[in-house]
């Protein structure tokens, strides 16, 4: 029979357990220590019946006193109490009330259950004790309104003045205090720095920490003490904050835990937790290799909506720190905000490799709430987040993320289909919120986004805006480097609704390479398929692609009439709209910038004004420089000019003589010019250090001027690249290889052509099980004798690499790069690296749920070459945004389509923006750069042109079936 066991978890048991029994035969003088047997599951003996009961047990440990029965003396401090062979897994039941207090360092090792049947407490400790395999249920703590906060704390135990708890293994069932602590109360008044409970695999289910105030449903910590958590499980516990876990102002670490249904009921916004709530004293949360699933944070029963409980899994008080990392929390849900996680005013959180998948922050409380999907914040907070899924979260406003006045920082994150169901024009943000001033005139927040994805999410209101980002009046987004596709809107701003706000988008794909990327501005009015600007709202541009979106108005780009956009260096084509297909602005008041842009190949006007109603010299509020306008249905709408004298070419497509818009270098796609196109050469406008390169960083000029335009012809090399290998893979635990992405570079350029190294994005959408962190992977490109796209022994490592979020680089070995003569290929393999043989085991067996669906982890397994490495474990599924969509033909006709884009085209295949089913498979890696060697190479280039990028791996699929290897 096949253990259901995780074997990682196994080892972690069997090395505690061992470590434990070193700590008993260590723990003093083996001559200094007595072993106390209880022989009876009673808990009263008469005198002379030579019974052992367990509370007579205590009181020996304590005295070093034989007593009048049956119990061997204690002997020093360390005492050890066992139960016989007829004690030994039946049930205790205290009828004598609440075990003596343990003033003497004990252990009590099972396995045995205590049962206080409801009468009393089980434990106080106010030594050093420690508890192996025991099960306490049906402790209770005193109610009375006379009684102290001790006596109400700790309905299994207290672990008083100071005293030092320890437990391993067994369990705490259906405890109950009247204050705090619902199973654990720790009051032991330990210094700040000093561990004072310690819990190892322990289950918690059913316990409740009561409501007055009720704080902690299993575990509550008053004072700075630390607290140190790893393994077990915290289900179905309740209070009214923290529903399995309260720390207060010391450092709390929980590492390998899972917390399932716990519930925080308490209806004020500031309380909330639904499994952990770190107080607002400064203390320090630390959670890692964790799951937090099905927790909630509202009133059980709120009739009246006016419960605006929140963090659903977890609440972070003001000033306090969290650090999380390699966990998953899915399907919590909140009344108020933060589905998954609030954080409040003057705390730091810092999440690493965390998914928030299928988290919702309901609508209750009377329409005060449902901000924040995954993540919400109050006031002035800190937000770092490196790595990671946010996908399938819903809310009002921000269903993945709500930033309000502080920072929030995204770096190689994946934002996934989320959704906003707001139906105010304010509302929306399907990805991410950022919220406006507290009060007039007061700092707004700034969210920070690098190397991410922001796909296919949506604002499903009657008037939402911002599919992919709202930016509220004052409120700041910078962007680099990052995709933002198939995100839909009902009014506005299918990708980005800049509300007044500042947005800055620096080597950013907004849409894609073709229809299927497309952000959707809807039709309620549908203004600004790409980005709308409204207010006096400032967007600037610059080295971006604004390609295949949609909308009513402003299919690529739409400003408002008090608004200021600036497009530098920038390519928008084959955007749709009736009204300005590529860029539209809505008024006189507002003014739009176009230097050295390219505007072409658009379904639509290419460059329009609103000269409704008889307005006149709109179109002067559009400056244009040394810009390419052209193969638009309609160039420029009435009033726009653009002239020649300032470095403009407004031509045909015929004239124009444009390729196909795809990636030709650079991070972002770009159209690029052929022989023969009027742009050539045709402005003196440029060569200082603000355009002396391109869109894609080519220098300019190349020749006597420059080109009109985001893209300069010029002698860069280009290599045309092919992928080989499979196009898909199926994974199972008996694999002894996984090669991520393989592809030959062909030399046709007439000279040779040095190659530093290559770039692109690895497509992560949902959870990555605990402890798999693909920032420590190591890459390895290996030279491809065969051009097989497959590893194969006895191939030699040509390079090596690095995975920075979303994004990876490869650099090959050679610091000079690896030459390519004209008329000759190389062809390489990427494989990657975690170094853990075993970790597949455990990963095979790791399912994650997000919305009622099973999310499948794929695993790429270890192999042996000429030397042992151990490969890639690449544990992801693929959001079901589907490929099968997509060509693979790099020929298509730029107004039909082309390749699905890669990190710079897109990122992933959309579908039209509909909001995506997690589903098994199709996780890849994908090429999209070509880079250069260092300078100083003979042949070094300014850009490396590949042609047939990107390229994307073999689709992943885990083949659940596989025989686990032992």
């Amino acid at each position: 029979m096949t253990s259901l066991i995780n074997p990682g978890d196994r080892l972690r048991r069997q090395v505690r357990w061992a470590i434990a029994g070193t700590a008993l035969a260590l723990a003093a003088p083996g001559a200094f220590a007595a072993t106390i047997t209880v022989n009876t599951a009673g808990d009263a003996s008469a005198d002379g019946d030579n019974n052992c009961t367990l509370r007579e047990a205590v009181l020996s440990a304590n005295a070093n006193d034989a007593g009048s029965n049956g119990c061997v003396a204690g002997d020093d401090d360390n005492d050890t109490i066992v139960f016989g062979s007829g004690v030994a897994d039946t049930t205790i039941t205290l009828t004598q009330g609440a075990l003596p207090i343990v003033t003497s360092a004990l252990t009590v090792t099972g396995p045995v259950t205590i049962d206080a049947a409801q009468q009393s407490r089980i434990f106080t400790n106010q030594s050093t004790l420690t508890l192996n395999d025991l099960t306490l249920i049906n402790g209770m703590t005193l109610s009375g309104a006379d009684d102290s906060a001790d006596d109400r704390s700790g309905g299994a135990i207290l672990n008083d003045d100071g005293g030092v708890l320890t437990v391993t293994g067994g369990a705490m069932n259906n405890n109950t205090s009247d204050r705090a602590g619902g199973a654990i109360e720790e009051a032991s008044g330990a210094a700040a720095g000093v561990v004072a409970v310690t819990l190892n695999d322990v289950d918690f289910s059913g316990n409740n920490a009561g409501a007055t105030p009720g704080n902690g449903g299993v575990l509550h910590v008053t004072g700075t003490t630390d607290i140190a958590i790893s393994g077990g499980t915290f289900d179905s516990n309740i209070a009214f904050e923290g529903g399995a876990l309260w720390n207060n102002a010391g450092m709390m670490t929980i590492t390998g835990v899972t917390l399932s249904g716990n519930r925080a009921i308490g209806g004020a916004a500031d309380q909330g937790g639904g499994a952990i709530y770190a107080e607002i004293s400064g203390g320090t949360l630390v959670v890692s290799n964790s799951t937090l699933t099905g927790n909630n944070a509202g009133e059980a029963d709120d009739a009246d909506s006016n419960s605006v409980s929140s963090g659903g899994a977890i609440l972070l008080g003001a000033t306090a720190t969290l650090t999380l990392s390699d966990s998953t929390l899915d399907s919590n849900t909140a009344n108020r905000a933060g589905g998954a996680i609030e954080v409040q005013d003057g705390s730091t959180s810092t999440l690493t490799n965390v998914s928030l998948i299928g988290n919702t922050a309901n609508t209750t409380g009377g329409g005060a709430g449902g901000n924040g999907g995954g993540l919400h914040v109050t006031g002035n907070a800190t937000v770092d987040i490196t790595g990671g899924v946010i996908s399938g979260n819903t809310a009002v406003e921000g269903g993945g993320l709500w930033n309000n006045q502080g920072t929030m920082t995204l770096d190689g994150v994946a934002v996934v289909g989320n959704q906003a169901s707001g139906d105010d024009a304010t509302q929306g943000g399907g990805g991410i919120f950022a919220e406006t001033a507290a009060t007039e005139g007061g700092d707004s927040g700034t969210v920070v986004i690098g190397n991410s994805r922001i796909v296919n999410n949506q604002a499903t209101g009657t008037s939402g805006s911002g599919g992919g980002v709202l930016v509220s009046p004052g409120a700041t987004l910078n962007v680099t480097d990052s995709v933002i596709a198939a995100n839909t809107a009902n009014r506005a701003g299918g990708g980005i609704e800049n509300a007044d706000g500042t947005v800055a988008l620096t080597r950013v794909t907004l849409g894609g390479s073709n229809s299927d990327f497309a952000n959707n501005a809807g039709a309620n009015p549908g203004n600004g398929g790409g980005l709308h600007t409204g207010g006096a709202g400032v967007v600037t541009v610059t080295r971006s692609s604004v390609g295949y979106n949609m909308a009513m108005e402003g299919g690529g780009l739409w400003n408002s009439g008090a608004g200021t956009l600036v497009v530098d260096s920038s390519t928008v084509a084959n955007n749709s709209a009736g009204t300005g297909a590529g860029v539209y602005l809505d008024g006189a008041g507002g003014t739009i910038t176009l230097d050295f842009a390219s505007v072409t190949s658009n379904n639509g006007t290419g460059v329009e004004a609103n000269t409704d109603d008889g307005a006149a010299g709109v179109g002067d509020s559009i400056t244009i420089s040394d810009s390419l306008i052209a193969a638009n249905d309609t160039n420029l709408g009435e009033g726009v000019t653009a002239s020649v004298d300032d470095g403009n070419v407004v031509a045909s497509a015929a004239e124009a003589a444009l390729g196909v818009y795809r990636l030709f270098g650079g991070p972002t796609a770009t159209q690029p010019l052929m022989a023969g196109s009027t742009a050539l050469d045709s402005n003196d406008n440029c060569g200082d250090d603000d355009d002396s390169s391109d869109q894609r960083g080519a220098e300019r000029p190349f020749g006597d001027a420059c080109d009109s335009g985001a893209y300069e012809l010029s002698d860069d090399p280009v290599l045309t690249v092919t992928a080989n290998g499979p196009s898909t893979r199926t994974i199972t635990a008996d694999d002894s290889s996984a090669d991520v992405v393989g592809f030959t570079l062909a030399n046709n350029s007439g000279n040779s052509v040095t190659v530093g190294g290559f770039s692109g994005s690895v497509e992560l959408n949902v959870a990555l099980p605990p402890g798999v962190d693909l920032a420590n992977a190591d890459l390895t490109v290996y030279a491809d004798a065969n051009a097989n796209g497959v590893f194969d022994s006895g191939e030699t490592a040509a390079g090596t690499g690095t995975i920075q979020g979303s994004a990876f680089t490869v650099d090959f070995s050679d610091a000079a790069g690896v030459s390519i003569a004209d008329g000759d290929s190389a062809s390489y393999v990427l494989v990657a690296s975690l170094g853990d043989d075993d970790a597949m085991a455990a990963l095979l067996m790791t399912p994650v749920f997000a919305g009622g669906a099973l999310i499948g982890l794929l695993a790429l397994c270890s192999f042996g070459g000429m030397r042992r490495r151990t490969q890639l474990l690449l544990v992801t599924a693929a959001l079901a945004l589907t490929l099968t969509a997509c060509s693979d033909n790099d020929s298509v006709n730029v107004r039909d389509g082309m390749d699905d884009g890669g990190m710079g085209n897109g990122g992933m295949a959309g579908n039209s923006g509909t909001a995506a089913v997690p589903a098994l498979g199709d996780a890849r890696f994908v090429v999209t750069t070509i880079d250069t060697a260092d300078a100083g190479a003979a042949d070094d280039a300014d850009v490396i042109i590949g042609d047939g990028l990107p390229i994307r791996g073999p689709a992943l699929t885990l083949d659940g079936s596989a025989t686990t290897p032992q």
